[in-house]
């Protein structure tokens, strides 16, 4: 797995992350086929873990009160998608890619630095498969920014 769209580098608590956080599932075995007809039996589940010089809990029970929005998805091929366009069908697929997940609409309700871990599990059992990290992302109360204006999620607001 591999990160196709990794969070950006900065959020302001409690509101929508920018965009959506999108995971590719490759395989590395030589029958492509296999994996895609294995891919219903598998679901990816977003979480946070602390990031770099954090001081943030990393106990994982906190750390999931804290993350909100779309955390878990199944596997889409990526010719669900050709037709319309979107992401998902621009030549992600490669030899060796057996489809993609999505997270829309991620909220991480405190700061600090955090990475959000995508993990891989068979549906049956719960068992982990694969896991992958995003690059840092620092969650403030300006969304990063050093303006410290007030944010209202997509321009800095002043009052006269």
């Amino acid at each position: 797995m591999d990160f196709i769209v990794q969070p950006p580098r900065t959020a302001r608590v409690g509101h929508t992350i920018p965009g959506t956080v999108i995971v590719r599932l490759c395989t590395t075995n030589t029958d492509p086929d296999y994996a895609a007809t294995d891919s219903p039996n598998l679901m990816a589940v977003a979480a946070l873990v602390p990031g770099p010089n954090s001081t943030v809990s990393s106990d994982p029970h906190v750390l999931n009160t804290l993350l909100a929005g779309q955390r878990i998805d199944s596997i889409h091929p990526f010719a669900d998608d050709e037709a319309d366009g979107s992401i998902a069908s621009m030549d992600m697929a490669g030899s060796q890619g057996v489809g993609y997940m999505s997270f829309p609409n991620l909220v991480v309700h405190q700061a600090g630095t955090f990475r959000i871990r995508i993990t891989l599990l068979r549906t049956a059992d719960g068992t982990a498969v694969q896991v992958v990290d995003s690059n840092p992302i620092v969650v403030g109360q300006n969304g990063g920014t050093s303006t410290g204006l007030p944010y209202n999620g997509k321009y800095a607001v002043t009052s006269y």
